[in-house]
C-alpha cells in the first residue's frame, strides 16, 4: 500500500470516529478544529512573508497547536467564535444592500449573537458538527482509495451523517 492511501485509510478512520463518537470525544474534537484553522490561517497568511516551505509548515503546526490550545481550555468561548466565524463566513453574502461599513457590523453582530446561541445549544451542536466533520474528512479522501462518482459519494455522505448524528444522540 503506498503511503498515500495509507493517509488515506488513516484519515477516514479517524473521520468515522468523529461522525460516530464526536460528543464523546468533545474535548479532542474541538482542539482538532481549532488546530485546523490556526493551520488553514497560517497556511493563507504565510505566503505573504516567506517563501521556504520549511518554515510554513513550522509556523502552521505552531498556529495549530496554539489555537488547538485555546479551543481546548476554553470550550464554550471557542464555540461559541467558531459558529460565528462559521455563520459570518458562510452567510454573510445573503446580506445585501447595505453600506459596506453597515453590511460588515450587520454581519458581525449576527454572526456573534448566533454564536453566543450556540453555547445554549452545545450537546446537539457539538454532535451535528463532529458528524459533519468527520464526514467531510471521509469525503476529502475517500476518493485517494476509491474511484466514486459524486452521486454515489453524496448518497455516501448523507446516510453517514445521518447515521453519526443518530447514533451521537443515542448513545450520549
Amino acid at each position: 500500500m503506498e503511503n498515500n492511501s495509507i493517509i488515506a485509510l488513516g484519515a477516514i478512520l479517524i473521520g468515522l470516529v468523529l461522525c460516530f463518537s464526536g460528543f464523546k470525544l468533545q474535548k479532542l474534537v474541538i482542539t482538532l478544529v481549532w488546530f485546523i484553522i490556526g493551520f488553514g490561517i497560517a497556511r493563507y497568511v504565510c505566503p505573504y512573508f516567506t517563501d521556504s516551505s520549511s518554515i510554513k509548515l513550522i509556523v502552521e503546526i505552531i498556529a495549530g497547536i496554539l489555537l488547538g490550545s485555546i479551543g481546548f481550555k476554553l470550550e464554550k468561548l471557542a464555540l461559541m467564535i467558531a459558529v460565528a466565524y462559521l455563520v459570518y463566513k458562510s452567510f454573510g453574502s445573503y446580506i445585501n444592500g447595505f453600506d459596506p461599513n453597515i453590511n460588515l457590523i450587520i454581519r458581525i453582530v449576527v454572526s456573534l449573537v448566533i454564536g453566543g446561541l450556540a453555547t445554549l445549544f452545545i450537546k446537539p451542536i457539538l454532535i451535528v458538527v463532529s458528524a459533519l466533520g468527520g464526514t467531510a474528512l471521509i469525503k476529502e479522501y475517500l476518493t485517494v482509495l476509491l474511484n466514486v462518482s459524486p452521486s454515489v459519494m453524496g448518497v455516501i455522505l448523507v446516510v453517514l451523517l445521518i447515521a453519526g448524528i443518530v447514533m451521537q444522540f443515542k448513545t450520549s
